[in-house]
Formats: C-alpha cells, sequence, structure tokens
C-alpha cells in the first residue's frame, strides 16, 4: 500500500496544560473512509483540532501528503488541501447557500476553479442547487449539514475532516448524510470523521479507530470492528 495521506503520529495535548490526547496515533490512505469513534471525552473532537491546527500538540507529529504541518495554523493547512467541517453545521445564517459555499472557497483565487467546484456540489447535493437563493439559517439541520460539507469541498481538497456529521439530525437525514458520504468517496475523496452513531460510521469505514480516555484502544477494517464482540459490548450496545 502507499504511504498514508495522512498521518498523526504519538500525539499527545489538549487544552492548556490538561492533556486529552496521550500518544494517540491515526492514519488514512488516500480514497479511503475512515471513523474515529469511542465514548464521550474520548478525544476525539480534540484528536482532529490537533491535526487541523486548532490545537497545538504538546508531542508527537502530523504528516499530510508527505509534509510535516504539526502546529501550522488552519488557513495554512486548508491551503495545503485538508478541509475540516467542524461538528455543529456551522453555516452563516443570514447568507444565501450559494454566499456560504462561495465563503468556502475564500482561498482559491482561479474563478474557473470555483465554478467547477460548485457545479460537483451541485451534483452531490442537487437539493443545495434547488434553494442557492435561501438563506441558510431557514433551513432544516441537514440541509445545513449539506452546507457546510459542500463548503468545505469548495476548495477541492485531498482529505476531509467531519467532527460529528449527524449529530443532532432527524433520523432520515442521518441516513441521507451517511449516504452522502459514501457518494463523496465513489467520487474520488478521502474521508475522516469522528461519529457518535458508532454502528453506522463502522458501516461506511474502511477503516476505523476507537479511542478511549485519550488513547488508542482498537483499530482496523469497520467491518472486523463491526463483529468484534468487545467492541460490541462496550460501543455498540450489543
Amino acid at each position: 500500500m502507499n504511504a498514508p495521506l495522512l498521518t498523526a503520529h504519538g500525539i499527545t495535548g489538549g487544552y492548556g496544560k490538561l492533556d486529552i490526547l496521550h500518544e494517540v496515533s491515526l492514519g488514512v490512505h488516500a480514497g479511503e473512509i475512515v471513523s474515529v469513534i469511542g465514548p464521550n471525552g474520548a478525544g476525539k473532537s480534540t484528536a482532529f483540532k490537533t491535526i487541523v491546527g486548532f490545537l497545538r500538540p504538546r508531542s508527537g507529529r502530523v504528516v499530510f501528503n508527505g509534509e510535516e504541518i504539526t502546529g501550522l495554523r488552519p488557513d495554512v493547512v486548508l491551503r495545503r488541501g485538508l478541509a475540516y467541517v467542524p461538528q455543529g453545521r456551522l453555516v452563516f445564517a443570514q447568507m444565501t447557500v450559494l454566499e456560504n459555499l462561495e465563503m468556502g472557497a475564500y482561498t482559491v483565487a482561479d474563478r474557473a476553479k470555483v465554478a467547477a467546484a460548485l457545479q460537483s456540489v451541485y451534483t452531490l447535493f442537487p437539493v443545495l442547487f434547488e434553494r442557492r437563493r435561501q438563506k441558510a439559517g431557514t433551513m432544516s439541520g441537514g440541509e445545513q449539514q449539506m452546507v457546510a460539507i459542500g463548503r468545505a469541498l469548495m476548495t477541492s481538497p485531498r482529505l476531509i475532516l467531519l467532527d460529528e456529521p449527524s449529530l443532532g439530525l432527524a433520523p432520515k437525514f442521518v441516513t441521507l448524510i451517511f449516504d452522502k458520504l459514501v457518494a463523496l468517496r465513489r467520487a474520488g475523496y478521502t474521508l475522516m470523521l469522528v461519529e457518535q452513531n458508532a454502528t453506522r460510521a463502522l458501516q461506511i469505514a474502511d477503516r476505523a479507530y476507537v479511542l478511549e480516555l485519550g488513547r488508542n484502544r482498537f483499530e482496523g477494517a469497520g467491518t472486523a470492528l463491526l463483529a468484534d464482540p468487545e467492541v460490541k459490548r462496550l460501543y455498540l450496545g450489543g
């Protein structure tokens, strides 16, 4: 197998002097969906914030696309091709869908590239084309999540990190969002997601990691972890 597109190796860190992560290692190869699951407080979101530069690790390295990005600012990381969809469906409520998507391309100077990216977002999420003039704040939670994901796609990223993409959504939108993540992978994107809905996350994952108390606990193929009696007992309510 080729070298991973992203490797976070031995990450220790957190907030100020409080370490949430203890030598956590994660990786994703081009073309994969990798899921990161675990109980609340396991350090999943902290790991993603550290990878994209919102938090600086005390030790460990993050290598993306062959280059070290440890501790770089999020805007620099974004320009390298690593997009991040934070939890909570953060959209610009008073702006239209189209304006939200265009905000995602603020680092892209080439207008032809922006137009092509917009077209691919509309192909993946036809509802966003239909609602492009609608204010994002008036949309349902699931539609806002599509806007947030679409905005991340506007830089044509090499890798997208999604933090809790199904959090707080109605069941029909949970199914829709997971279907869209699979469609993104089919379209050639590489995805890594943190997700509370562990069963769904493992079902779509090529590989997955289980974190617990800020440490690696299990890792393996998504199907293997789904079938693992210990994983089932501890994390899948089985």
